[in-house]
């Protein structure tokens, strides 16, 4: 494609420094990925300054450099190259990868919140497909079609990523997607210029503050999703029964978007009670002015309100009680609340990495506990330090013995870390806590002390197949440990 026609089509203000039509073949915001004839993104990252490699690319032909209106590249780059100057790098590069990646994807809806984002996406897909619906996901648990898996590294991909992905997946003939909305994917404009047809909320706690520094420019980088991603038409899916709901619906208003929200102060669907017998959940809820009672065979209450989720995301308004039906044959999604032993004693892994999302965890195993809980907890190297201790202090509330593993230490040093889940507790709390460090040696020990009866949560980890120490990625399954140990 033509670099005129590009710029043509882009909805971003710009500044050229000469007229030349390049005919442009790709775009990157990686310099170890340019090739003749690219664009460049030169964006000042938190560990890398894009404009530090600008020099290197002189081997190439006719590249484009964009570069922020802010940038301190000298005269000669600007003589030496095509340069773009933009007043937001981030949004540039998004507003022109939709243009060059074009898709004819008949719906694309996007799910944000601290916790369910990935079940509600996963549900929202499975759904779609049994409605023989050609259908992905996107995600924590990466590209998701026709039973192939892309993996992904960003719960939101990278801008450029993202709409290469859509392009691809319209070309192999899906229609309809699912992303999920993180808000650092959401603050880095990774989702811009998308105007989605739905937009939904799950819930809201503590998390991301290394890179948000507040709770609320947090709450605010979720809210951007509501105010800069919708169009006339774009439905709202709230959960009504969190605190923040209030915040998003103020939002809706402002923008005229219509809402339909699940939960038991909802107005749409509303869930009248959860009881649970013989391993099944039996929920009363009231939809279109009628009672109906589902009954439904899944490990947890919070996931009924993933899957009400999931449910007026694809059907919307139209949602019937004839299409519950649909969700007997749905499956959890792969380290979300994961059984992976029931005999004489339970295992499960979750991806719970936050202290809500533990303790509803934990909350779950103890309505079926029949002797001890115990539970195996890290916190990942790099991120909020604050919510260390938090962590802890919901492991030791909801279980009988703590165990404290390893995660992703990254460029932290793992006992570090771990000293610092535990400051503040006392002499009583820290009884509880076994601090072994190792994932390994941790969950081996976890194995080699259950007792009859006794329930095993491996938390943190989900379906991940690695660990991050040092900048690289080393292979560790949590699954496979266990596999191996039970044997």
């Amino acid at each position: 494609m033509k670099l005129k026609k590009i710029l043509e089509n882009c909805s971003s203000k710009f500044i050229r420094n000469n007229d030349k039509n390049i005919n442009i073949e790709g775009i990157s915001t990686n310099s170890t990925e340019m090739k003749n004839n690219y664009i460049f993104g030169a964006i000042k990252g938190k560990n890398f300054n894009g404009e530090n490699f600008i020099n290197s690319f002189s081997k190439y032909k006719d590249v484009v450099i964009v570069i922020s209106k802010r940038s301190n590249v000298d005269k000669d780059i600007k003589n030496k190259f095509n340069i773009i100057i933009v007043s937001n790098v981030r949004s540039f590069i998004s507003d022109i990868a939709k243009i060059v990646y074009k898709n004819q994807i008949d719906e694309i809806i996007a799910v944000t919140g601290t916790n369910g984002k990935t079940s509600v996406a996963d549900y929202t897909r499975q759904i779609w497909e049994q409605n023989k619906l050609k259908a992905s996901s996107i995600g924590t648990l990466g590209i998701i079609y026709n039973d192939q898996k892309i993996n992904s590294y960003l719960t939101t991909p990278q801008s450029i990523d993202l709409q290469k992905a859509l392009s691809k997946l319209s070309k192999n003939g899906c229609k309809k997607v699912v992303v999920e909305a993180s808000s650092i994917g959401i603050d880095q404009n990774r989702l811009f210029p998308i105007k989605f047809n739905k937009i939904a909320f799950t819930n809201f706690s503590r998390d991301h503050l290394d890179y948000h520094e507040s709770m609320t420019k947090y709450l605010n980088s979720k809210l951007k999703l509501f105010k800069n991603h919708s169009k006339e038409g774009t439905i709202a899916i709230l959960n009504s029964d969190d605190p923040k709901t209030k915040t998003f619906a103020e939002i809706c208003s402002e923008k005229k978007i219509k809402i339909l929200d699940y939960g038991e102060n909802a107005s749409f669907l509303r869930i009248i009670s959860i009881k649970k017998k013989n391993n099944k959940y039996f929920v009363t809820i009231k939809l279109k002015d009628s009672k109906y009672l589902l009954k439904l065979n899944f490990n947890s209450s919070f996931e009924i309100y993933n899957l009400f989720c999931a449910m007026l995301l694809v059907f919307g308004e139209k949602l019937e009680y004839d299409n519950f039906g649909t969700l007997d044959k749905l499956v959890s999604p792969k380290g979300r609340l994961e059984k992976i032993y029931d005999k004489k004693f339970k295992i499960f892994i979750d991806y719970a990495h936050t202290p809500d999302a533990l303790k509803n965890v934990l909350l779950t195993l103890n309505a079926i506990k029949k002797n001890r809980i115990i539970s195996i907890i890290g916190c990942g190297g790099g991120r909020d330090k604050g919510k260390r201790t938090l962590l802890t202090r919901e492991a030791i509330k909801y279980s009988d013995l703590v165990i404290l593993a390893d995660d992703n230490p990254r460029n932290e040093r793992p006992e570090e870390i771990r000293n610092d889940m535990v400051k503040g507790l006392s002499k009583l709390e820290k009884r509880k806590i076994n601090n072994i460090g190792d994932r390994k040696k941790a969950i081996e020990f976890g194995i080699n002390i259950i007792k009859k009866n006794d329930i095993l949560l491996i938390a943190g980890k989900g379906h991940e197949d690695y660990q991050e120490i040092k900048n690289k990625r080393v292979f560790f399954s949590d699954h496979k440990i266990i596999n191996e140990t039970l044997r």
